[in-house]
């Protein structure tokens, strides 16, 4: 409908500068359909605002797979329209599932009552400052330096994208929270605040259901997880039923520190996909790997550790000159030198911009500095670190426990590292299982196919002086097990299947020493075993298991 004065989207019902009444390309056609399909009482001589336009662009990629649901406020044609993707896109994760009623703890440096936490719906549970306990909720509501880290990390696995109108939202954008601060005054995160947060979930964890611990920062001594504190107390929590995810760090050259060392505690390692949406990334990024203390290959699985959105914390000086920036280039050219002259003082920019003799060197200038900060809108902005593909992980796991409830940590492990996917042509040292695979690991809980094993494997039973393994497969027609222990023969010790896809055999006890072993399924596929942490490479891009029997 329209008037003399105004114009209204017949779609919509906003007032609009013009509407559209003709469509030319394919795309446009696929477009119109649409509508039509959608608005069976439109006609194409009614017209169309150009935001409505884009809005039914979006759901025809949608629906080929290509973009996640943005909804009409953004312009998005392809992917090559998004300046960071969104997580939960490049992940492929399932949208239905949103961590709603799980509980994450972030133990980390510090944390700010961010709007995508809180605006829309009350998450958090608990905010604590470990560090004096007697600080409330009002001190989180204000940045501190200290705000920095933890809000990135909580954000960028439960926020629901408010500042972003939902784009750049969490995978667990349902989940509630618990946030403990550990960074003192001194701005230093030491392990004796650590374990003193990690005593608080103990304590605490039945009162705020507590079901996953996420730790993006760790003690600076590399030790045997027997003889750390920290790893005591995470190994503690797992006890408890409660998933413990620890980033491993980002020097490729450096060893691996509790809590990340910790037997069951899972480790987080990182790839990096180049910001380009592609199943299996060719990189990795330049995380902690390797052997620690006690001869456990850490990491176990790898998820996305750069080209991260993340919030820019409010009230800051890189939240002011975000928003100046880009208040500067969305200006029209007429506007845009009395914009800069307003917004100048606020960013970092130098005189030399005002010397432009076009409104493009200007605007050159502008997106020189946006891209140098890694800003990416007003409130976000770009960042990397296994920081923040564990807490990628977090939100995973978060989707496993809503659609199932009763899962334990063994079995959150289990059906984490049987679906994970090796990366080809990259050290299996540096990568563990792989990438973590959130529609694989969901698919897997809801065919309830985590049925879990009646016991450990490999288990040493000394009475019967056998050793007993067990591996869970409910579609292989023949599994075997090889190791150095028999030469690797390929068919001579079978498995027997028995009930719920569960498959065993028990070998008389062997010497003590240290053996090497795989399962081999239906002559064709060969696989660790997943339940037993201890594994080396295989000089095939792989891990052997390994069996200790000690005297």
């Amino acid at each position: 409908m329209e008037t003399s004065n105004t114009i209204i989207c017949p779609l919509c019902r906003d007032t609009v500068d013009r509407l559209y009444y003709r469509f030319h390309i394919d795309s446009e056609k696929k477009v119109l359909e649409k509508i039509k399909e959608q608005n069976p009482s439109w006609s194409e001589q009614d017209g169309v605002c150009s935001r409505c336009v884009d809005y039914y662009h979006t759901t025809i990629v949608i629906e080929q797979r290509v973009l996640p649901e943005a909804g009409p406020h953004f312009p998005i044609k392809s992917a090559d329209d998004f300046i960071i993707l969104p997580t939960g896109l490049r992940l492929d994760a399932d949208p239905r599932y949103t961590g709603k009623g799980v509980t994450i703890c972030f133990i980390d440096s510090g944390f700010y009552l961010h709007p995508d936490l809180h605006a829309h719906s009350k998450r958090i549970k608990k905010m604590v400052d470990i560090s004096d306990p007697s600080r409330t909720k009002r001190f989180f509501s204000k940045p501190h330096p200290s705000a920095w880290h933890g809000t990135m990390t909580s954000v960028v696995c439960a926020g629901d994208g408010y500042c972003s109108h939902g784009l750049y939202k969490g995978i667990a954008s349902d989940a509630e929270l618990v946030l403990l601060k550990v960074q003192d005054e001194q701005q230093r995160i030491s392990a004796t605040n650590i374990c003193k947060a990690l005593k608080w979930v103990l304590r605490h964890h039945k009162k705020y259901n507590i079901r996953i611990v996420n730790m993006s920062i760790g003690d600076d001594e590399a030790c045997s997880y027997k003889d750390s504190e920290v790893d005591i107390l995470a190994e503690r929590l797992v006890e408890a039923g409660i998933v413990v995810i620890a980033a491993v760090g980002n020097n490729e050259n450096d060893s691996i520190k509790p809590p990340a060392n910790a037997l069951n505690v899972i480790s987080i390692g990182g790839v990096d996909d180049e910001n380009t949406f592609t199943r299996s990334p060719g990189k990795l990024y330049h995380s902690n790997y390797g052997r620690t203390v006690d001869g456990l290959m850490k990491p176990e699985l790898l998820a996305h550790a750069i080209w991260i959105a993340a919030p820019i914390l409010p009230g800051t000086r890189e939240h002011a000159e975000s928003k100046a920036l880009h208040a500067i280039l969305e200006a029209g050219d007429a506007d845009i030198r009395s914009v800069l002259r307003k917004e100048h003082a606020k960013t970092q920019l130098g005189e030399e911009i005002g010397n432009c003799a076009d409104t493009a060197g200007i605007r050159k200038l502008i997106v020189h500095r946006i891209q140098q900060c890694k800003y990416i809108s007003p409130d976000y902005m770009h960042v990397d670190g296994t920081s923040f593909a564990a807490p990628i992980v977090c939100a995973v796991i978060a989707q496993l426990l809503e659609a199932e409830p009763s899962l334990t940590p063994a079995m959150i492990r289990n059906t984490l590292f049987s679906t994970a996917m090796r990366l080809e042509g990259l050290p299996a040292e540096r990568q563990g299982y792989g990438l973590v695979q959130p529609r694989r690991s969901l698919l897997k809980i809801l065919k309830r196919s985590f049925i879990m094993k009646p016991i450990v494997s490999p288990r040493i039973n000394k009475t019967k002086k056998t050793i007993e393994f067990y591996i869970h497969n409910d579609c292989a027609q023949q599994i075997s097990l090889a190791g150095s222990f028999n030469h690797w023969a390929q068919d001579v010790l079978l498995l027997e299947p028995g009930m719920n896809g569960i498959w065993k055999i028990e070998i008389p006890l062997l010497p003590a020493g240290k053996y090497q072993y795989k399962f081999f399924l239906d002559d064709t596929m060969w696989m660790e075993d997943v339940d037993n942490p201890y594994r080396e490479p295989d000089g095939h891009s792989g891990f052997n298991s390994v069996l200790l029997v000690e005297n």
